[in-house]
This record gives structure tokens, C-alpha cells and sequence, in this order.
């Protein structure tokens, strides 16, 4: 089912299944996302399903704009992965409820696995990653499998293993390992916790489980 994961300034604050043919956004109390922030329109924006599989976002208001991956969008249909930006909010569209925004550009998209790779079934919790800087910012990596590769094709990367008892970051390889609350890991695996900024690359993510 879809949905939309609300953020505030990385953090992220509601998850919205959109269940119904119409969703309000706005600050107005009666919306079905209601943000309360003087930088919304008390109804800013509508989201409507027109076929089974889509999904139109329409502005309501002209003086708040709309802003679908930082281009302003009067009406536009959703896709999976799009990062809405209202006031100082952002929306992360999914179309499928355990992916929230894994179409990431080419650096960002290291997030394979073997193919042989299972899904643990001893870890039913799924963690997330939320980019926190950059031309991604809000774009969510799911980490529903034993292992997430995150960095950048030729330069640092590190990987997020899931194990029976937590999610852990490696270093992989480049000139520096990643970092969790700006402290460099080295070569030690790390266990992730709720909230702990990691920066690989230059790129600052967030953990969520």
C-alpha cells in the first residue's frame, strides 16, 4: 500500500498509508496530514488516486508552494522514491509499504546484495536509513536485507549488516571509514542504534528501526 513518511529536518516523525481516494495535507486540524507549521497553508495540498496504481499531488495554494524533488509542482503524479517538500517538512512517497525510497541516483544506489541472499526471518524489524544532506536529502534506504552496501561507486563505502541481534556498520573500502556521531569506526563493526547519524562519502544518513 502506499504511503508518505513525514520528516522534519531529517527526523522522522509520522508514517500516512494513503488508504483513502483523498488525502488532505495542510496545517488546517481537519486535514488527514496535519502538520502544525505557520509555514503551511492550512490546506496546501491534495493527494488523489486517479487509477489503481497512481497517485496525482495538486497544490492547493499558490502562496505556499509545492515542491517535488526540489522543483516546484502545481500537479504532478507520484512516483516511488519522490521527496515532497512543504514549508520546512518533507513527505517520502512509497509506493510499496517496505520501500520508502530506494531509486536513489547511481552513487547511492550501492545498496545490492547477493542474489542468494534471504531475508532474515529471525529479524522481523526493519531498520531504514534517511539521507540527511545533499540532492537525496529525505530519501529513505531500506535495510530488509542481510546486507546494504551504502558510498559511492570507486570511493568510500561501507556496508549495514542484519543480524539476529541488530543492525552493524563495516567499512568496506576508500580513503576514510565512515562515521557514527562523528566518530570514526576504523575497522570495527559498529552496532547501529535508533537515531545515530552516520556519514559515509560526504553523505550524513540517519538510523531508524
Amino acid at each position: 500500500m502506499p504511503k508518505l513518511t513525514l520528516s522534519f529536518k531529517g527526523h522522522i516523525i509520522d508514517v500516512f498509508h494513503l488508504e483513502k481516494a483523498e488525502t488532505s495535507i495542510g496545517r488546517d486540524e481537519n486535514c488527514d496530514i496535519h502538520i502544525d507549521s505557520l509555514a503551511i497553508a492550512p490546506q496546501q495540498a491534495m493527494i488523489r488516486q486517479v487509477h489503481d496504481d497512481e497517485h496525482l499531488l495538486t497544490g492547493l495554494d499558490e502562496a505556499f508552494p509545492v515542491l517535488i524533488n526540489h522543483e516546484k509542482a502545481d500537479s504532478r503524479a507520484l512516483r516511488h522514491g519522490d521527496v515532497i517538500q512543504i514549508g520546512k517538512h518533507t513527505l517520502s512517497f512509497s509506493e510499496d509499504v517496505m520501500e520508502l525510497g530506494a531509486d536513489l541516483t547511481t552513487d547511492l544506489r550501492q545498496h545490492e546484495t547477493d542474489q542468494h541472499d534471504e531475508e532474515d526471518s529471525n529479524l522481523t524489524t526493519n531498520g531504514m536509513l534517511q539521507i540527511m544532506n545533499g540532492e537525496n536529502f529525505g530519501r529513505i534506504i531500506p535495510l530488509k536485507r542481510n546486507m546494504t552496501r551504502i558510498g559511492h561507486v570507486g570511493g568510500d563505502c561501507a556496508m549495514v549488516s542484519k543480524r539476529d541481534d541488530g543492525f552493524f556498520l563495516s567499512f568496506l573500502e576508500g580513503a576514510q571509514p565512515p562515521t557514527v556521531n562523528r566518530q570514526a569506526i576504523g575497522n570495527e563493526s559498529y552496532r547501529l542504534k535508533e537515531g545515530d547519524v552516520i556519514e559515509v562519502g560526504g553523505t550524513k544518513m540517519q538510523f531508524h528501526i
